[in-house]
């Protein structure tokens, strides 16, 4: 999987693969991982896995734009994005 994307789907059967588990067990692994992920940030705006890295929720302010589509200047509002810094020994 280096350098190419990839699906929850193609991690679970990785993660399955390696640690002669079910796929279905892998992929519940994985969601619940990002499930406790995702309320983390939305309580505390960050979490920090040793040996993985830190996912941080980050406010980007609002900005002007062309669309593509029509040419017209449209406004793109506030919004937060997660930010995700690995740790070192990643």
């Amino acid at each position: 999987m280096a350098n190419e994307k990839c699906s929850v789907q193609d991690l679970a059967e990785s993660l399955a693969v390696r640690n002669h588990c079910s796929r279905t067990k892998a992929d519940t692994f994985l969601r619940k991982v990002v499930t406790l992920i995702k309320r983390s940030l939305n309580t505390d705006n960050f979490v920090k896995i040793k040996g993985l890295g830190t996912f941080k929720l980050v406010t980007v302010g609002s900005r002007e734009s062309v669309d593509v589509n029509t040419g017209e200047r449209i406004e793109i509002a506030e919004h937060q994005r997660v930010l995700f810094t690995p740790d070192a020994t990643l």
